[in-house]
């Protein structure tokens, strides 16, 4: 009777299904920058992908991997941070300039954020109009 219940448990174990969590990485591949949400009302975005346009006032350096733009304003008054991750971008052509972004918008210290990894999330406004 031991036998047969542990091969019964044994066979349950390899046939069922089982599933990755794909949720918890999300692979943008194609942005959609057809309708921009104004960065003063991008707060009531939160949870939504969505696609931003303004200008970037400044930016930290926080590492190698890590740059916070911020538009809209200065911090702590801006109105969205663009968290950059990956490699460095050359950022000398986006202070000052209209850029648009493409990502999910979350809150971070109670401030809306966005966590951008793709070139792909990133576009020139000047392309854009």
């Amino acid at each position: 009777m031991k036998y047969l219940c542990a091969l019964i448990c044994f066979v349950a174990l390899f046939t069922v299904k089982a599933s990755a969590q794909t949720d918890s990485v999300k692979k943008i591949t194609t942005a959609d920058f057809s309708k921009p949400v104004p960065s003063k009302t991008i707060a009531a975005e939160v949870g939504h992908m969505v696609a931003v346009c303004d200008t970037v006032v400044d930016y930290r350096v926080v590492s190698p991997a890590l740059t916070l733009l911020n538009l809209g304003g200065r911090y702590p008054n801006q109105n969205i941070t663009i968290a950059l991750k990956g490699p460095k971008v050359n950022l000398a052509n986006m202070k000052g300039k209209a850029v648009c972004f493409y990502g999910e918008i979350a809150l971070f210290k109670n401030k809306p954020e966005m966590v951008v990894t793709e070139p792909v999330q990133i576009m020139d406004i000047s392309k854009y109009q």
